[in-house]
């Protein structure tokens, strides 16, 4: 459980440069270590690109960015092959996504075309171009930024997309503390937020290990299924999380628990994790009296027994 000390020493680093609940960073490593993608919606201007910034260098692995625009082609995400007349052969030129952590900002201004194009190399970890098929680095992990879809020229993602992503969050606008800590550090500073400390490559792949090893007692696993079995029983939901979404719960409720210094999972896991790994994959009926998903899991877990 040393390794789980650094990722503990990191987020407190981050924690002086960025300025959120302590959850958010939690989430978002159980997400790495759970081998998932996550993607950060929030209007704009509260610190999306900022953080996943932040996150990227915080590691010391290789990182790209993708600026999303409307004009994005398939091409400019995995790649091509370009002719060489000195070898009379075609040349494959890389995308941005043969890196370790991928930074795709502003996905859903990205034409549908395009985003789809990233559905192969998130699930799969490859990319196919003009009939080859590329394995992608190892450790590979997206970071995405959207704004929300009411938002001028922006396309919703489709279902098949968003259940690529293991967690969805957002970030919340920051309260008065943290807004003045904000004026006192970057009225003029802009773009530099690294910090001191970077997990190694060895570490990451030790951590990898360690989350397997944590232990989910049967009653917690029963706790998953009765969350489950609610949701799916609930006449308002026309699209219940599937049985993967299940296993989803399970991995990250497993990495949330190591990130707190423990070699098992306790319920109050599974409560913080899951509205982040379920709301994105549920659909609720236009009857239904809820504004939003997340509002509807949160009712969820209230309504849900708790073992003891």
């Amino acid at each position: 459980m040393k390794t789980a000390t650094k990722f503990n020493d990191l987020i407190n680093q981050i924690r002086e440069i960025f300025f959120a609940p302590s959850k958010i960073f939690y989430l978002i490593f159980s997400c790495f270590l759970s081998r998932g993608h996550i993607l950060i919606e929030d209007v704009p201007g509260v610190g999306k690109t900022t953080l996943a910034k932040i996150i990227a260098n915080s590691m010391d692995l290789k990182f790209k960015r993708i600026q999303g625009t409307p004009d994005l082609l398939p091409t400019d995400i995995t790649g091509l092959t370009i002719y060489n007349p000195k070898t009379m052969e075609f040349d494959f030129k890389p995308g941005p996504v043969f890196t370790n952590i991928l930074l795709i900002d502003e996905i859903n201004r990205i034409p549908p075309k395009s985003q789809s194009a990233l559905l192969e190399v998130m699930e799969e970890r490859q990319a196919t171009v003009d009939g080859k098929t590329y394995v992608l680095p190892n450790p590979f992990f997206v970071i995405a930024t959207e704004n929300p879809i009411e938002m001028a020229g922006s396309y919703p993602l489709v279902e098949a997309q968003l259940d690529r992503f293991l967690m969805k969050i957002s970030i919340g606008y920051p309260n008065r503390t943290e807004l003045k800590k904000i004026t006192e550090l970057y009225v003029w500073k802009n773009g530099e937020y690294n910090v001191d400390f970077k997990i190694k490559l060895d570490d990451i792949v030790v951590a990898f290990e360690e989350v397997k090893k944590v232990y989910i007692d049967d009653k917690v696993k029963d706790y998953c299924l009765d969350i489950f079995e609610y949701i799916h029983g609930d006449g308002r939901v026309y699209l219940p999380p599937s049985p993967r979404s299940l296993l989803h719960v399970m991995r990250t409720s497993s990495a949330y628990a190591y990130l707190n210094n423990r070699d098992y999972v306790i319920p109050d896991d599974v409560k913080d994790v899951l509205p982040s790994v379920l709301a994105h994959r549920i659909i609720l009926k236009t009857s239904s009296d809820f504004r939003d998903n997340l509002h509807f899991v949160e009712e969820v877990l209230k309504k849900v027994s708790v073992p003891k």
